[in-house]
């Protein structure tokens, strides 16, 4: 049987053309010998994940509703943040002119909230939030800050969750369908938010 003397492509090597099967190991004590008692002295002995700094928006009605039965929650470094306009907004608002709002009622600035944060989450009931969704995306756009999208359904009849859904995909690098207000909760978690 030929011998390959390079190890690192034993797989590779079987497959091409004038090889036969492998005959010597496929280095897969290299996983044994991590659980080691001499190499756990190199292990990093705490967790691997950072607290995040999220930012959750929610741009109607319907979404503010769904957002505030969980801002009493304990969240690690969590903000959350309303529309405070009725029907549509222009995409061509300055990101100083979008109209939001703590739960508190107390006004916020949009540039001053996602200063420094790490992930941005839209919840979005209705379709006419797109303009806002445009603006809150494109200024996490030019400071490189992930922006997520979450589409309630519950209540709703397939062709508006089609339209919610429609209206955030462009602004969204992560885009969810919730089919009740308990999956919103489980999201913010699974981000460490």
């Amino acid at each position: 049987m030929p011998h390959d003397s390079d190890d690192m492509f034993e797989a590779d090597n079987a497959t091409r053309e004038g090889r036969g099967p492998v005959d010597h190991p496929t280095m897969l004590g290299g996983c044994a010998r991590a659980a080691t008692r001499a190499e756990a002295a190199f292990r990093v002995q705490y967790p691997n994940s950072r607290m995040r700094t999220s930012r959750i928006f929610a741009l109607d009605a319907k979404a503010a509703e769904a957002m505030y039965a969980i801002t009493e929650d304990p969240w690690n470094n969590a903000h959350f943040l309303t529309l405070s306009t009725k029907g549509p907004t222009s995409p061509e608002t300055q990101a100083a002119d979008l109209p939001l709002s703590h739960p508190d009622g107390t006004r916020a600035d949009l540039l001053a909230e996602i200063e420094g944060a790490d992930v941005v989450v839209l919840l979005a009931a209705a379709s006419d939030s797109e303009g806002a969704a445009e603006v809150i995306a494109r200024e996490c756009f030019e400071r490189n800050i992930t922006c997520a999208g979450l589409a309630l359904a519950r209540g709703q009849k397939a062709a508006e969750v089609d339209r919610v859904v429609n209206s955030m995909r462009r602004f969204a690098r992560v885009l969810v369908v919730a089919s009740d207000d308990d999956y919103i909760p489980a999201m913010l978690t699974a981000m460490r938010a």
